[in-house]
């Protein structure tokens, strides 16, 4: 149920948002701001009923976002083998760096990388792991996954 601040001024006694309350196609004390709950600043909203109206609200672009990642995913498994292929080629013909129009290709030669364990060492010398721990700030972000 979506809750109104204003609730207390409802003469019926209600204390449902107008646009979920039984009785608002009688009620002559509706709220002004009935087909927008994004803009108003008097509905209060439980987890649940706030994801079925953004959802809504966004519907649009959650459906262009999805297709994209979808189309994105497929394009990214073209890539993967197309990689493999230029890899082989390089390899072959002893070519590490060549340039079209719009793109540098470079090849590196397979490694070995050294890390640290980042966690091992949190776990096992922490005052180490806090001394070099690096704070920075990292921006807002939705992560998309494709299913199947």
């Amino acid at each position: 149920m979506i809750l109104c601040n204003m609730a207390d001024s409802c003469l019926k006694g209600k204390v449902c948002c107008c646009c979920q309350c039984e009785e608002k196609e009688r009620c002559n004390d509706l709220c002004d701001n009935l087909g927008n709950l994004t803009d108003c600043g008097f509905a209060q909203m439980n987890q649940e009923d706030a994801l079925v109206v953004m959802k809504k609200d966004a519907a649009a672009v959650i459906k262009a976002i999805a297709d994209l990642t979808i189309q994105k995913k497929k394009i990214e498994e073209q890539e993967k083998g197309m990689r493999a292929q230029l890899i082989k080629a390089m390899e072959q013909y002893g070519v590490k760096k060549f340039e079209s129009d719009s793109v540098t290709f470079t090849y590196t030669a397979p490694m070995v990388r050294n890390s640290i364990d980042s966690a091992k060492l949190k776990k096992e010398l922490p005052d180490v792991a806090a001394k070099y721990t690096k704070t920075s700030n990292v921006s807002a972000s939705v992560k998309i996954e494709v299913r199947g």
